[in-house]
């Protein structure tokens, strides 16, 4: 593999540290209780961003690499405090850290710093990032502009997904667009990442989710 797109696809995997409903017809009766009044209706929950990307502390995932010596990588929430989570990624080149900020509305990426050795805690570091991982609503067509001036998609919010970790349906998939590759992420509600694929022309790079564990 060329340099170029070995240091580009490290910084891709230090960086990662990510409906129709049945109508009733004109017709259509509305279910009663026994008494003759009209039952009520239960509403959906709404699905919010940070369902599909869990930051409580002591939450661990480790994922399997294929097609580049840096796609394996752990990644570990080490601190939290608020809505404010902070991650360590180690992926084999070298450490990174990340601090998230989740709210209703999105779950942003707001620092990071590729090589962090020390454990430090970031929580209250001057924000150097806005790079929004998720964002609502989450249904496919929402799509937004991360700060790189990657094109970010929600594509599929029903994909399938098969890993050594499990099975897992009704995934997000999100796609984001740069120049010169294509990247793929998949999010299952209470799990977080469970594949990510990098694609730059004839290469093609995956990290598929091996085991985790999500801190209470």
């Amino acid at each position: 593999m060329k340099p170029r797109i070995t240091a580009g696809i490290l910084c891709v995997f230090v960086s990662l540290g990510l409906i129709m409903a049945g109508c009733s017809g004109p017709f259509d009766t509305p279910p009663q209780t026994a008494g003759g009044k009209d039952k009520p209706k239960q509403q959906e929950t709404v699905k919010k961003p940070g369902d599909y990307f869990p930051l409580t502390r002591g939450s661990t995932w480790n994922y399997l690499g294929k097609g580049n010596e840096y796609a394996s990588f752990s990644r570990e929430v080490t601190y939290e405090k608020g809505n404010l989570s902070q991650t360590r990624t180690e992926n084999g080149g070298t450490v990174g850290t990340a601090v998230f900020e989740t709210t209703d509305l999105a779950v942003t990426r707001v620092f990071f710093r590729g090589e962090e050795y020390d454990g430090k805690d970031y929580l209250d570091a001057t924000p150097n990032d806005n790079t929004i991982i998720l964002k609502e609503p989450l249904e496919a067509g929402t799509s937004w502009v991360d700060r790189s001036g990657a094109q970010r998609e929600i594509v599929d919010v029903k994909a399938s997904v098969s890993t050594p970790a499990g099975n897992f349906k009704n995934c997000l998939r999100v796609k984001i667009s740069n120049e010169h590759s294509t990247i793929y992420e998949y999010y299952k509600e209470g799990v977080g990442m469970i594949k990510n694929e990098f694609i730059s022309g004839d290469n093609r790079v995956t990290s598929t989710l091996e085991k985790y564990s999500i801190g209470k």
